[in-house]
């Protein structure tokens, strides 16, 4: 490789691989044959201090295929949310972009519509730069009213369609444990109809795809604390969905699962109450539980719509869980004046 520690007064390189290793203390190398002014010279080597030449250069603006879409805007995603059944809190994360050039916008304030229970954690008011982004993090809770439709609107002084829609509804964890001294009972019914011909040949079609299921349970409360939570819980949504958890199907949590988790390692062979779109519960005790809805299942995975809010040990108890509902009427037992016994009786959608 031929060096040039200096300067090639009056002679103009014209072509020839060359690499500049570092113009500013004179060094400059090539590793190939050299053409001065189109004449090969072959190999010259001299002294001095080498000239930096600068190129003007002036960029021009090219239109994106699209970019009124992208450009020019301020854009929240996701625009949408569907919590679907909230029986504990989500949490997620929304992006706020500026997607203005060249102009920066200034966020007034952030509303949100729709009954209580959403909450956005964030800076408001702002400047946003031109380019860009800002995260929040949504919040719903589980206290607020039972059907969840909510509109969160970024305002930003003449921009439009930066808002978002959260729709779902609120379940609660039936939390209290299952008192095992009786069964489990779990019965599965399916709805046919019968189509008889004039020569009395019959067809049988079924009018459900899955079996509606009963779910029967004894549960008996040991503390008065455990006592006041299932009174809370029977005077306070009785009338509404429950998150019926399927006891005889739990399976133990196999990792620790940590805040910002959206999977859990979980056992699920031969426990088909586990499944892709359905809900699971993490449950260590009647006050201290989290339910989540399954995205899908690889192995012993579980991949979660939304992530772990909370610290859980490995061994809490995952249990799937269906949706029902309770009797109208709800007998109560009291073996003693701090306690309570009884059977419950959910009857369940299909899943």
């Amino acid at each position: 490789m031929t060096e040039f520690p200096g300067r090639l007064s009056g002679l103009r390189l014209a072509e020839g691989p060359a690499t500049s290793t570092n113009l500013a203390k004179g060094a400059w190398s090539t590793s190939g044959p050299l053409r001065f002014g189109g004449t090969p010279r072959g190999s010259l080597a001299g002294s001095g201090v080498v000239e930096v030449a600068h190129v003007p250069a002036a960029g021009i603006e090219e239109g994106l295929y699209a970019g009124r879409l992208l450009f020019e805007r301020v854009i929240v995603t996701p625009r949408s949310r569907d919590a679907g059944f909230v029986l504990s809190e989500q949490s997620w994360v929304v992006d706020v972009w500026n997607t203005h050039r060249r102009l920066p916008r200034i966020l007034s304030e952030i509303q949100i519509t729709g009954g209580s229970g959403l909450a956005i954690v964030g800076p408001s008011p702002r400047l946003f730069g031109s380019m860009q982004a800002v995260q929040y993090t949504a919040t719903l809770g589980m206290e607020g009213p039972a059907l969840v439709d909510n509109v969160v609107v970024w305002v930003f002084a003449g921009v439009a369609g930066t808002d978002l829609h959260v729709t779902g509804s609120r379940l609660t964890l039936f939390s209290p444990r299952c008192d095992w001294s009786e069964p489990f009972r779990e019965r599965l019914g399916w709805l046919s109809t019968v189509l008889t011909s004039y020569a009395g040949a019959e067809q049988r079609t079924a009018l459900r795809t899955e079996p509606r299921v009963t779910i029967t349970f004894r549960v008996t409360t040991t503390t008065p604390r455990e006592t006041a939570a299932l009174e809370a819980i029977l005077f306070g949504w009785q009338a509404r969905t429950f998150g019926v958890p399927l006891w005889p199907q739990k399976s133990p949590l196999l990792a620790p699962a940590a805040p910002g988790d959206l999977s859990l390692q979980v056992d699920s062979t031969l426990r088909p109450g586990f499944r892709a779109g359905g809900l699971v519960a993490l449950w260590t005790s009647p006050h201290t539980w989290a339910a989540f809805r399954v995205a899908r299942i690889d192995g012993a995975t579980l991949h979660l719509e939304s992530q772990v809010l909370e610290a859980w040990p490995a061994g809490a108890w995952v249990v799937p869980v269906l949706r029902g509902g309770l009797l109208t009427e709800q007998q109560l037992g009291r073996p003693v004046n701090w306690l309570t016994a009884s059977l419950f009786e959910f009857s369940c959608e299909a899943v």
